[in-house]
């Protein structure tokens, strides 16, 4: 076979380039850190690389819908914390109400105390997060904030709370903890009739058989006074408001001797105490099922005009005083149920958080074993590389001396 000059100087350049290229792109490698820069050079690798890419950015959006939805709970939890402070101060407020030495003018200055109470929950009720969203708001109407006369645009909305496309909570149910709390002790309530005259007040009770309650076909009752008309004392009877039947106890007695603090337990299930003197013939109080229509700012409104009444007696003072507290242990309540649920979801999300750097670090692990190179592997190619590279210049420099002429001139 005959090879020709040109041929042997051809073979020698294509293979000094192709040498130079393979050390080059191994130098690129070694520098970059990169196996896979371009599509091109391994297409397979490539489309491992662009899964990776969008599961990697897919957790980074997840990131940061974590961060705001830990971000807006953090300032709720701390607004519930603002919010408990405040209803404690007004729960002070009303005990202090109730001391017998109180004249108009001490009650006046705890009337102002609790108005200047219910402006700062209001504030908190309206607090906002750092991108405008009202931390109490909801999802259907996020924008409407709570009245200062909490009317019924705000009274009925349905309490969804707003979330973020990846379903993390941006807020809480504030209608919930804020307008619909249970009425009286949470299971019954207790109310002095609006016509009373006489300074008898009632308590909030007690459920001492919840079975026993839950068994009556009706919950609502009425406990009406009278004279006795051999001895002149007070009496009352409680009647069931649905069958117009006076309850009975044990011995089958309807009407009872009245005594100011005595324990009332003729409601199977349930016992409240009646004090001071009611107005026999028109005093009445009343005992029904505790209804979700307790408002933070309503229930403060009633005891402040209660208070701030110059009409009042010593009576309905006392009862407003003690329905006042009754609602603030409801509020407290609630508050705290809301703050313990804040508390849960930062928990939740603390979780999510950790399974969703797990899902980014995986993201991140697959693209870099498809798309880093092996360092010690990089140095090694590159020596060999640029090894194969001068044995193929030495080579070329050895074909440049084979020529007729080269020969002829030695």
């Amino acid at each position: 076979m005959r090879l020709s000059t040109a041929y042997s100087y051809e073979s020698s350049v294509y293979q000094l380039q192709r040498r130079q290229e393979e050390m080059s792109k191994a130098q690129q490698q070694m520098t970059s850190g990169k196996r896979v820069e371009r599509p091109g050079d391994d297409p397979t690798a490539a489309a491992q690389i662009e899964r990776a890419l969008v599961e990697e950015s897919r957790g980074k959006q997840m990131q940061r819908a974590i961060d705001a939805s830990r971000n807006s709970m953090t300032q709720t939890e701390s607004a519930l914390g603002d919010a408990v402070d405040l209803s404690q101060r007004a729960r002070e407020a009303l005990v202090a109400a109730g001391n017998g030495s109180y004249g108009a003018s001490e009650r006046k200055a705890l009337v102002q105390t609790l108005t200047e109470i219910k402006s700062q929950l209001l504030g908190v009720a309206n607090q906002q997060d750092g991108a405008g969203n009202l931390l109490f708001g909801r999802l259907d109407n996020n924008s409407v904030k709570f009245d200062s006369r909490v009317s019924s645009d705000v009274t009925d909305a349905s309490g969804n709370s707003l979330q973020s496309s990846e379903g993390l909570p941006l807020s809480i149910d504030g209608p919930a903890a804020w307008l619909h709390l249970k009425s009286g002790n949470g299971v019954f309530e207790t109310a002095a009739a609006s016509g009373n005259t006489g300074t008898g007040w009632v308590t909030a009770g007690q459920v001492t058989d919840p079975s026993a309650w839950n068994a009556l076909s009706s919950h609502a009752y009425t406990v009406s006074f009278a004279n006795d008309p051999n001895t002149g004392s007070l009496t009352y009877s409680v009647t069931d408001d649905a069958s117009g039947a006076a309850m009975a106890d044990g011995n089958g007695n309807t009407t009872f001797a009245y005594q100011t603090g005595q324990s009332i337990n003729v409601v199977p299930g349930i016992e409240f105490t009646i004090s001071g003197s009611p107005t026999a013939g028109g005093d009445s109080f009343h005992v029904g099922d505790s209804t979700a229509n307790l408002n933070v700012f309503k229930a403060l409104d009633k005891a402040i005009a209660a208070l701030g009444s110059s009409t009042v007696n010593s009576g309905q003072v006392t009862q407003a005083v003690n329905a006042g507290i009754s609602d603030m242990d409801q509020v407290l309540s609630s508050f705290q149920a809301a703050r313990s649920q804040v508390g849960e979801t930062l928990n939740s999300l603390d979780g999510v958080e950790s399974r969703n750097s797990g899902r980014i670090l995986s993201a991140q692990t697959s693209r870099s074993n498809v798309e880093d190179v092996d360092m010690v592997q990089a140095i090694s190619e590159f020596t060999n590389r640029q090894a194969s590279y001068q044995a193929a210049l030495q080579s070329y420099s050895s074909v440049q001396k084979m020529s007729l002429f080269n020969y002829i001139n030695s």
